[in-house]
């Protein structure tokens, strides 16, 4: 199954590692994750938020991979920031994450999430 990954001509070209356009093939099965925070599979949250930010990240390939996936069939992901973090480390992870292959992205900075000391939820959909 082949994920395309578009940015049409007849647009700006994304601002950022993302494309605009993802066309998933007929017939695939759809795999849809909740919303991860940046815990660690003990429960623990960090209070940073570029830890809950690697951790979230972790948690989505730990879930794909627990369903025979990885992150290139990801064709949407939405991330939910509460506070901004640094620029560099964020495009490191984020780059790293989706191998120079980034799906349809969104991310936003909110006022809060589920509870004050998460600072990050992640949600991805996946296709195989």
């Amino acid at each position: 199954m082949e994920i395309k990954k578009i940015n049409p001509e007849n647009v700006a070209p994304p601002i950022a590692q993302y494309h605009h356009v993802t066309v998933i093939p007929r017939n695939a099965e759809l795999i849809v994750l909740s919303g991860q925070i940046g815990n660690e599979q003990d429960g623990f949250l960090p209070m940073d938020i570029e830890t809950q930010f690697s951790n979230a990240l972790e948690n989505i390939k730990s879930i794909l991979k627990s369903e025979g996936l990885d992150t290139s069939s990801i064709f949407k992901i939405n991330i939910w920031l509460t506070e901004k973090m640094d620029r560099e480390f964020y495009t490191e992870k984020w780059n790293a994450f989706h191998n120079q292959s980034p799906p349809a992205t969104t991310l936003a900075y909110v006022s809060s999430l589920a509870r004050p000391e998460i600072k990050v939820e992640v949600e991805a959909w996946a296709a195989r």
